[in-house]
């Protein structure tokens, strides 16, 4: 497939098409994916019949009933997933230590950051779209993880899955000035002005939200893909060709059996 870079290959599957990441795929205990446009696609809401979740837990040999979705509504909300949780409502991130649970975050523009604890066996899905990187989800979700599981910050390994990037990221000056406001030390690197409009690189932002708490910078692995350049494969909101029915590719890291 031609978006196949260093870090991340495509998969084409019998009943669905998924990314995997070859900085995760060295860890035996691991299982992360990120399922893209496939015979139906995945649905916003957790909950629908018309969500084709069947077909990627086949493909990636999961079960159904191990995928955990939060109901995701651009908070800064990260929860930890336990045995005895039912939903998480208003809920833009996940960490757990558990089996066998596969974290699941649904995007199609936003930036979706898959965390692994090689050390303490611990993983985190965070959902960060333009409202949570200006509220700093990333290191919420980090945080979450140093608190729960003495995660330290210089042995986690994120992968940076596709989103939109800086060109395609068109924002007018109100909430530029909120960008200027949360990301003051960086925002002459991260902005670029054509006209009236602004471009913000929210990849660059998560990064050095990461970076700020320890993570290294070799460890942080962008697999680079701009959602909306690559609309025919990746689902996207601003590179949309579904016309009103719009799906969400679907973020997945998990932990297995031992």
């Amino acid at each position: 497939m031609m978006i196949d870079n260093a870090n991340v290959k495509y998969v084409s599957g019998a009943r669905a098409d998924y990314l995997m990441f070859p900085a995760l795929e060295k860890y035996p205990e691991l299982g992360a994916a990120f399922a893209v446009r496939g015979t139906k696609g995945y649905h916003y809401e957790p909950i629908s019949e018309e969500a084709n979740y069947a077909g990627i837990a086949a493909e990636l040999g999961v079960p159904i009933d191990s995928l955990t979705m939060p109901f995701q509504s651009h908070t800064a909300n990260v929860a930890e997933c336990r045995e005895d949780a039912k939903e998480y409502k208003d809920t833009d991130g996940l960490v757990t230590d558990l089996r066998n649970r596969v974290l699941c975050t649904k995007v199609a523009d936003c930036v979706s950051l898959l965390f692994y604890d090689p050390i303490n066996h611990a993983i985190g899905n965070i959902h960060s779209g333009w409202r949570g990187t200006l509220q700093k989800i990333a290191t919420n979700g980090l945080r979450k993880m140093v608190e729960l599981y003495e995660t330290d910050a210089s042995e986690l390994v994120c992968v940076i899955c596709p989103s939109i990037r800086q060109d395609h990221f068109e924002i007018d000056k109100d909430v530029h000035e909120l960008f200027k406001e949360a990301y003051p030390q960086i925002i002459n690197g991260i902005t670029l002005q054509k006209g009236t409009k602004y471009h913000v690189d929210t990849v660059r932002c998560n990064t050095w939200l990461l970076e700020q708490e320890g993570v290294k910078a070799e460890n942080i692995i962008d697999t680079g893909l701009c959602t909306v350049c690559h609309s025919d494969l990746i689902n996207s909101f601003r590179g949309n060709i579904e016309g009103e029915k719009q799906f969400r590719n679907l973020a997945m890291i998990w932990l297995k059996d031992k």
